[in-house]
C-alpha cells in the first residue's frame, strides 16, 4: 500500500510544479533574463614631473639724481656697481638738454620737470661719469667692479 500512496504523491507534486496550464511565460518574480558580464578594464596612467626650479629675475638697481639750479642735490653721487648688474639711472632735473653716460656712450635728451630713465647693464668695468649737458655738470661717477 505504500507504493500507490507514493505514486499519488509524486504525480500531485509534478502537477503542482507544472502549473495548471495557461500562459507559458514565467511570472516576473521567477523570470530569468540572460545576463552579460563584461569585465571592466582599468588603465592607470602615472605622470611623473621633475620638480621645477625657478630663479628670481635679477634685481634692478635704481640710482636717482635730482638736479636743482643746474647742480645735483646732495653733491656728486659715487655708486659702486658689480659687473653684470642691471641699473636704471633716473634723472630729475630743472635744467639741461641731455644726460650722457660716458664710456657706455648713452646720451638721452632731457625735458626739465620730466624724469628721465636710462636702463643699462653694467658690463664694462671702470669709472664712468654721468653728465648733464648744457650746463655741463657731473651728476655721478659710477664705478663698475670686475
Amino acid at each position: 500500500m505504500r507504493v500507490p500512496v507514493m505514486l499519488v504523491a509524486v504525480v500531485a507534486g509534478a502537477l503542482a510544479l507544472s502549473g495548471c496550464g495557461g500562459d507559458t511565460a514565467a511570472s516576473p518574480e521567477t523570470a530569468t533574463e540572460p545576463t552579460t558580464t563584461e569585465a571592466a578594464t582599468s588603465t592607470t596612467t602615472t605622470t611623473t614631473t621633475a620638480p621645477t626650479t625657478t630663479t628670481a629675475a635679477p634685481r634692478t638697481r635704481t640710482i636717482t639724481v635730482v638736479v636743482k639750479g643746474g647742480r645735483p642735490q646732495g653733491g656728486i653721487q659715487r655708486p659702486t656697481l658689480d659687473k653684470g648688474e642691471k641699473v636704471v639711472l633716473v634723472v630729475k632735473t630743472d635744467a639741461g638738454e641731455a644726460v650722457h653716460l660716458h664710456g657706455y656712450n648713452i646720451e638721452k635728451p632731457v625735458t626739465p620737470g620730466t624724469p628721465l630713465r636710462i636702463p643699462f647693464t653694467a658690463e664694462l668695468p671702470g669709472r664712468f661719469e654721468l653728465e648733464l649737458h648744457h650746463p655741463d655738470v657731473v651728476l655721478a661717477v659710477l664705478e663698475v667692479k670686475p
